[in-house]
C-alpha cells in the first residue's frame, strides 16, 4: 500500500511540474506578446502638443514635436529612456498641415506658414540629428484673401518615394483651378501642370491625386445628376511624365451611384485602381463596390466592376439600424495592393456629428465642398490627415461626437472580382476628440494585425485582431497596459520594425510613447 500511495505522488508531483512549466511557457509568452514599454514622460509634453512618429533610424525611435511654437526632434533608445530632444530653430514659429516623407538617413519636412496674405508651401531636409542638410526650400506659394482657409496645399508622394506631388485646388466664379508640381528626392522640380474646368458644387466631387513611380498622377471627378435623371459618370484625368497634355477618361455607371472615390497606384503591374462605394438607388442603403481599372502603359485600356456585398456579411454586424448593416457611413481607409495583380481595400463604419449652431451633418469624411458663399475658395484635403488632433481645437458652443464602428475588409482578384470579406466588429464613440478611437494595422508575417480600444471596466485594453490570405480573422489575447490610467491612441500608432510598433498615450493629461513588442 504504501509503494502504491508513494507511485501516486510521484506522478503528482509530475504533473505539477509539468503544469508549472505549462504555466512558465505560455505566461512568458504571453508577456512576450504584451511586452509594452513606457517611454519617459516630459511635463511641457501636454496633450496640446502635436507630434510625428517618424520610425527608428540607427537604433533610435524618433519623434517629432511642436509645442507652442517650438519644434523638436525627440530621440528615444531601444528602452524608451528620452536621448535627447533637439530644437529645430530653423523652422518658422506657426506651421501649420506638415508631412514627412522618410529615407536611410534623413527625411523631408513638407510644411506650411503664412505671412501676411501669402501661404508658402516649403520643404527641408533633416538628419536624423535633427540637423537641416541646406536650406529650406519653397516649393510654391498662394496670395490668400482675408476670409480664405490657409489650409491649401495636399502632400503626396509615389511608393518608392522618388516623386514628390504637391497638388491645391481653388473655386472661383464657378471654376475649379487644379495645380500640380512634381519634385524628385532631391527635390528638383520635375513637372508642374495647372487645370481649370467649370464647376458645379451641387453634384460634382473630386478625389485626390494619386501618383505612381514613373510619374505618372491621376485624379477623378464624379458627378451625380440631382435632376433624377439617374446619369451617373465617373472622369479621369491623367497627367502623364513627360508629356504636356492631359488625357481624359469617362466611365458610365448605368444609373448607379457613388460616393467617395478612393485612388492607389499599383506599381508592379502598372496601373491605377480607383475604389467607390455604390448605390443601386439613391434613397437606400449602399449596394456594394465600384471598381475601375486603368492601365498605365497606355491609359485607354480600362476594367470595371461591380461587388455586391451580401446579406451574411450585414448579419454579423452590430450596428441597430432599420438594415442589419446599411454601410451609409463606410468609409475607405487604406487599398493594399498584391503581386498578383488583386488588392485588400480596408473600410470602416466611421461618422461625425456635431450639434450646436443649427449644424449636424453625417460621414466623417465628407466631401471637399465650401462651407461658405466665398467666391474665392481653396480646398484642403481631409483624405489625407490621419494624424493626432490636439484636445483644444474645438470650439466653445457645439460638441462632436465621433463614431468609429465596424472594419469591413473586401479581397478583390485581379479580374475585379470579390473573392472574400470579412468583418471585424468594434463599436466606439468619443466626444470632442477622435484620438481614442478607430484602428491601427499592422503588417506581419502571413497576417495583418489590426489595434483598437476596447473597455474592460473601468480599464483600457488593445484588441489585437489578426486577418488571415484566406479572410480568417483570429481574436488574439488583448493587449493590457500597465496601469489603468494610461489611455492609448491606437490610430496613431506605428509599425517600426517586423516585431515592434510605437504608439502614443496620455496619461495623467501629459502624451507619452510605449513600444509594443509582439
Amino acid at each position: 500500500m504504501l509503494e502504491v500511495i508513494s507511485l501516486l505522488n510521484s506522478c503528482r508531483i509530475k504533473k505539477i511540474k509539468n503544469l508549472f512549466f505549462i504555466l512558465f511557457v505560455f505566461g512568458f509568452s504571453n508577456s512576450q506578446g504584451q511586452n509594452f514599454i513606457i517611454s519617459d514622460i516630459s511635463r511641457s509634453d501636454n496633450s496640446n502638443i502635436r507630434f510625428e512618429i517618424l520610425g527608428k533610424f540607427k537604433g533610435n525611435v524618433l519623434i517629432y514635436k511642436n509645442i507652442s511654437r517650438e519644434h523638436f526632434l525627440t530621440k528615444y533608445d531601444d528602452s524608451m529612456r528620452l536621448i535627447e530632444s533637439v530644437p529645430m530653430d530653423f523652422l518658422p514659429d506657426k506651421i501649420f498641415n506638415m508631412d514627412f516623407i522618410n529615407y536611410p538617413g534623413h527625411f523631408f519636412l513638407v510644411y506650411q506658414f503664412q505671412v501676411k496674405n501669402i501661404v508658402y508651401c516649403n520643404a527641408v531636409k533633416i538628419n536624423v540629428e535633427g540637423a537641416k542638410i541646406g536650406e529650406p526650400k519653397v516649393l510654391d506659394t498662394t496670395n490668400v484673401g482675408f476670409f480664405a482657409d490657409n489650409k491649401i496645399y495636399t502632400t503626396t508622394y509615389s511608393e518608392d518615394k522618388k516623386r514628390i506631388l504637391i497638388y491645391k485646388r481653388n473655386i472661383k466664379n464657378d471654376e475649379i483651378a487644379v495645380a500640380a508640381r512634381v519634385f524628385d528626392e532631391n527635390l528638383q522640380l520635375t513637372d508642374s501642370t495647372r487645370q481649370v474646368f467649370p464647376y458645379d458644387s451641387r453634384s460634382e466631387t473630386y478625389s485626390d491625386l494619386a501618383i505612381d513611380n514613373r510619374g505618372n498622377y491621376v485624379y477623378a471627378k464624379e458627378t451625380n445628376s440631382k435632376r433624377g435623371s439617374g446619369i451617373t459618370t465617373i472622369d479621369f484625368f491623367v497627367h502623364r511624365s513627360g508629356v504636356d497634355s492631359f488625357l481624359t477618361q469617362r466611365v458610365a455607371l448605368e444609373k448607379k451611384f457613388t460616393e467617395g472615390l478612393f485612388i492607389k497606384a499599383d506599381n508592379l503591374n502598372k496601373k491605377f485602381v480607383l475604389n467607390s462605394f455604390c448605390y443601386m438607388n439613391r434613397k437606400k442603403r449602399l449596394d456594394g463596390l465600384f471598381t475601375v481599372m486603368l492601365d498605365t502603359d497606355s491609359f485607354t485600356q480600362i476594367k470595371t466592376a461591380y461587388n455586391i456585398f451580401s446579406d451574411s456579411l450585414r448579419s454579423k454586424s452590430n450596428t441597430s439600424y432599420q438594415y442589419s448593416f446599411d454601410y451609409e457611413n463606410l468609409n475607405i481607409k487604406n487599398v493594399i495592393m498584391k503581386k498578383n495583380g488583386g488588392f485588400i481595400i480596408l473600410s470602416e463604419d466611421a461618422y461625425s456629428e456635431t450639434i450646436g449652431n443649427n449644424n449636424m451633418w453625417n460621414r466623417g469624411f465628407f466631401n471637399n465642398m465650401p462651407m461658405g458663399g466665398f467666391s474665392d475658395y481653396y480646398l484642403y484635403n481631409p483624405y489625407m490627415y490621419y494624424g493626432y488632433r490636439p484636445f483644444n481645437n474645438f470650439g466653445l458652443n457645439q460638441t462632436v461626437r465621433y463614431y468609429s464602428n465596424d472594419i469591413v475588409v473586401a479581397n478583390i482578384d485581379s479580374s475585379l472580382n470579390l473573392v472574400w470579406n470579412s468583418l471585424i466588429r468594434k463599436k466606439q464613440m468619443d466626444v470632442d476628440n477622435d484620438n481614442f478611437i478607430s484602428f491601427s494595422t499592422f503588417n506581419s508575417a502571413g497576417e495583418i494585425k489590426f489595434f483598437f480600444i476596447e473597455r474592460e471596466r473601468t480599464r483600457q485594453v488593445i484588441s489585437n485582431h489578426g486577418l488571415f490570405p484566406d479572410g480568417e480573422i483570429r481574436r488574439y489575447a488583448t493587449l493590457k497596459s500597465p496601469e489603468s490610467r494610461y489611455d492609448f491612441m491606437p490610430r496613431l500608432a506605428k509599425q517600426i520594425g517586423s516585431a515592434q510598433m510605437i504608439i502614443p498615450f496620455v496619461y495623467l493629461g501629459k502624451i507619452g510613447f510605449a513600444k509594443i513588442e509582439l
